[in-house]
């Protein structure tokens, strides 16, 4: 046999038998910290919304149980960007929400959660005159709420990457709901 395939192979062996034993409370367990900070792609659902941009989020939550985290989440979310030469457009989400996610464990490293989150969702337009959905061009503050679904891998037993896709609404001045969708990726750590 080929001296390569053989390493491959010891090596393959050795990862494997690494990540089965040496992770046994490499996910998050009750009575423990869960950070979440993020990137994230996200785009508006709603009429002449142009091109979606990036946000920042953060989520700080206490495991209740093994399955049960609840905490609070915040952001910056992009959901609309123009450039029109020199001038940028744009509108940008700032949520503030308690959120609260299931878990289920598909093996030691892995879980996958569903989440829900209400609260408030500041609204900064800047620049434009154009409206976008029912926002106009100023400053608000509306109630509003999320649903959403994650993937979370811990390696390292306490530090891990997250892959979520979240759908916000929330209430305008108007009677209408504003909505937009955030594709995150996440660096994850389990504080004690």
């Amino acid at each position: 046999m080929n001296r390569k395939v053989i390493l491959s192979g010891i090596g393959l062996v050795f990862l494997l038998c690494i990540t089965i034993t040496g992770t046994v409370y490499g996910q998050a367990t009750a009575k423990q910290n869960v950070i979440h900070l993020g990137a994230a792609y996200t785009q508006a659902l709603v009429d002449n919304a142009q091109a979606g941009f990036v946000g920042l989020n953060m989520f700080f939550g206490k495991m209740l149980t093994n399955n049960i985290c609840l905490g609070i989440s915040t952001g910056y979310d992009i959901v609309s960007f123009r450039s029109v030469g020199d001038m940028k457009e744009r509108v940008a989400v700032a949520p503030l929400q308690i959120k609260a996610k299931c878990y289920m464990n598909l093996g030691p490293m892995l879980q996958l959660y569903a989440s829900a989150a209400g609260g408030a969702y500041r609204v900064i337009p800047h620049l434009g005159t154009e409206k976008i959905g029912t926002l106009g061009g100023y400053t608000t503050t509306q109630p509003g709420g999320s649903v959403g679904i994650g993937l979370d891998y811990w390696f390292l037993l306490t530090t891990g990457v997250g892959f979520e896709l979240e759908y916000h609404t929330f209430t305008t001045d108007g009677d209408d709901m504003f909505s937009y969708f955030a594709a995150r990726v996440d660096y994850c750590l389990i504080k004690f």
